[in-house]
């Protein structure tokens, strides 16, 4: 299908549900007033070596959030968080305490680091027990898709054993979405496992594995107490969770016929877990609305404010700072707020600036679940996220709109400044579910992500290869740092005006947005909004 079509196919869908927002003259000449100097500025402030990285729990990372505040009262935005306009998030880094942790198949001792991997527990110190293994090749349901590993047999009380993965016919956001080992671990302990063991062919990997272990993994601390997980950790339900050498189990599995079976081999585990726990930051604040009732809703707009900090030395510099990863995206959600001052909407809005996603999405993942309004109220996301302002921004991808009637939204805003609609070009990398906007979706709000579509004025100009030449050299390295060079303001004002329009409809529709019908991430975690 071409470009073209898809995208005259989504507008087709997207229209046909809900009539479009007329966008006026007042909003038309406010999206002229972007400030490319203000952008600039921010851009050159958050990347600033005296801001160490922007590392969540350090200085550094204090000062962007005064930064941030102090950008909110002079736009006249007002605080929305626990405490002001801070909302505090605990992270909790657990550590596996490998003199205290071991496990056994069948009584023989295997050897941590080059047999098998145990991940450390962020809810409780130390947890034995096992059972009996159970093989389920991908460890996977996926109705909608024909795919049951489960499917008629018994895991309650025992040890699941699963390979990476997933079936090649899935579709890249599910691809990504099942091939989660924390989802898979979720999905154990809800059909009554009491463990999950994942295979792993390279010794080289279960070394890293173990390393990883040791270091920590990162969660955050819900009010309650309970820890909510980042991209890897064990289910509360589950004794344990580990990684185990598929040759040690590769004749069992060999012998099997596809689907599910019992091994016929039994597996016991001690883990036993070191917490650290540090306190960061979301900032969020808030324009309320004007409708009587609808302003009770909220249109929330996401950028993580964090960044990894003081890394390995690339040619004497080991201050990673992040401009476009992700300051860029701060100072264009700082400017998509000014603009709100500038108009009116029906709903309110919430413009949060998160911490911790280079750790997991966790600030995120915590604002999501912990909002500072009711999470019923919560209607859509738009998350601004490293636009990587490399070039003229000539069309768009929008990641996520497809699953919802965000894309009448979408289109909307794009056919008004004149940008092509592309489809993702790189669906192998699944960006839908590797930044923030993923947080709200397992919430069952609908959200999205536009990154950068293809289109350019020159045929000389190949920007797949710009952008993928600029990752390779620049993305989580010392060198994304700020340069006039290395940013194309033109294209900041158009992603600030974009990104402004789609929250600015969804922010004056009388309908809330909704997910398509059938749609997998609404069927699994819309139900119910």
């Amino acid at each position: 299908m071409t470009r073209f079509r898809f995208g005259l196919i989504l507008l087709l869908i997207s229209t046909s549900v809900f009539a479009q927002v007329k966008i006026t003259k007042q909003v038309s000449k406010v999206l002229q007033q972007v400030d490319t100097t203000a952008i600039r500025n921010r851009i050159i402030y958050l990347s600033d070596d005296k801001l160490l990285g922007r590392k969540p729990g350090t200085p550094g990372y204090k000062m962007a959030v005064d930064f941030v505040i102090d950008q909110f009262k002079s736009l006249g935005v007002a605080p929305k968080g626990d405490n002001g306009y801070l909302q505090n998030v605990i992270i909790r880094t657990a550590r596996l305490d490998t003199l205290g942790s071991r496990i056994e198949l069948s009584g023989i001792m295997l050897k941590l680091g080059k047999q098998a991997v145990l991940l450390p527990n962020m809810n409780v110190n130390t947890r034995s027990g096992g059972g009996s293994l159970v093989w389920l090749n991908y460890g996977i349901t996926a109705s909608h898709l024909n795919h049951d590993d489960y499917q008629g047999i018994d895991v309650k009380g025992k040890v699941v054993v699963v390979r990476a993965g997933t079936p090649s016919a899935f579709p890249a956001s599910e691809k990504a979405h099942f091939n989660s080992p924390a989802n898979k671990g979720d999905l154990a302990a809800k059909n009554g496992a009491i463990g999950i063991i994942y295979l792993e062919d390279k010794p080289q990997m279960l070394a890293l594995a173990h390393d990883n272990a040791v270091k920590g993994i990162m969660g955050y601390v819900n009010k309650d107490g309970s820890v909510g997980s980042g991209r890897v950790s064990v289910h509360p339900g589950l004794v344990f969770a580990a990684t185990v050498s598929t040759d040690l189990l590769k004749e069992k599995i060999s012998s099997l016929k596809p689907g599910s079976a019992e091994l016929n081999v039994s597996v016991n585990a001690t883990v036993k877990s070191n917490y650290r726990d540090l306190e960061s930051y979301n900032v969020i604040g808030w324009i309320e609305g004007n409708d009587p009732e609808l302003k009770k809703e909220f249109v929330v707009h996401t950028a993580h404010l964090d960044h990894v900090g003081i890394g390995k030395p690339i040619r004497g510099d080991s201050i990673y700072n992040g401009a476009h990863d992700n300051a860029s995206g701060t100072a264009c959600l700082l400017e998509i707020a000014r603009l709100y001052k500038q108009t009116k909407t029906k709903r309110s809005v919430l413009i949060a600036l998160v911490t911790a996603e280079e750790m997991g999405l966790l600030g995120s993942r915590y604002l999501a679940s912990n909002p500072p309004v009711p999470k019923d109220k919560l209607v859509a996301d738009v998350n601004t996220d490293m636009p990587t302002l490399i070039a003229p921004l000539l069309s768009i991808e929008p990641l996520g709109a497809k699953h919802s009637t965000l894309m009448n939204e979408v289109n909307n805003a794009a056919s008004h400044l004149g940008l092509e609609v592309q489809e993702d070009h790189m669906p192998e990398q699944v960006r839908f579910v590797r930044s923030d906007q993923y947080s709200f979706i397992r919430e069952g709000i609908p959200a999205l992500h536009v990154k950068y579509g293809l289109k350019t004025k020159s045929p000389k100009l190949d920007l797949k290869n710009l952008i993928d030449v600029w990752t390779e050299t620049h993305y989580h390295k010392p060198s994304d740092e700020y340069s006039d060079a290395a940013f194309n303001f033109s294209a900041a004002a158009t992603y600030v005006r974009l990104n402004f329009l789609i929250g600015w409809q969804v922010a004056n529709r009388t309908e809330r947005p909704s997910w398509l019908a059938g749609d997998f991430f609404g069927q699994t975690f819309g139900a119910g909004r």
